[in-house]
């Protein structure tokens, strides 16, 4: 049962397209965006140096673009935590 009292999160996901990614503030692609909420994203890293760019603990200014419709939106973010390829961010 999905109530407020058993639902962890205090935001809901936002929908995004399955194209958006995510690009730092030099227009690097950082990867694709899992999925996103009022609270931050995740992030799947395109690749090791892309992994290099998001440290735990970095703030970084990052833009979701979906090419699909042209939608762009940058935030200001820290990274929270990598676990293999994924990469949680927090808004700030």
């Amino acid at each position: 049962m999905n109530t407020p009292e058993n639902n962890r999160r205090r935001f809901e996901r936002l929908q995004l397209s399955e194209d958006a990614i995510a690009v730092d503030e030099t227009g690097y692609q950082l990867g694709r965006v899992s999925s996103a909420g009022g609270g931050g994203l995740q992030v799947v890293a395109a690749s090791t140096d892309a992994l290099d760019r998001m440290k735990s603990g970095a703030r970084m200014r990052v833009t979701v673009v979906e090419p699909g419709s042209a939608t762009t939106n940058t935030f200001d973010v820290e990274v929270r935590y990598v676990e293999g390829n994924s990469v949680g961010m927090q808004f700030l």
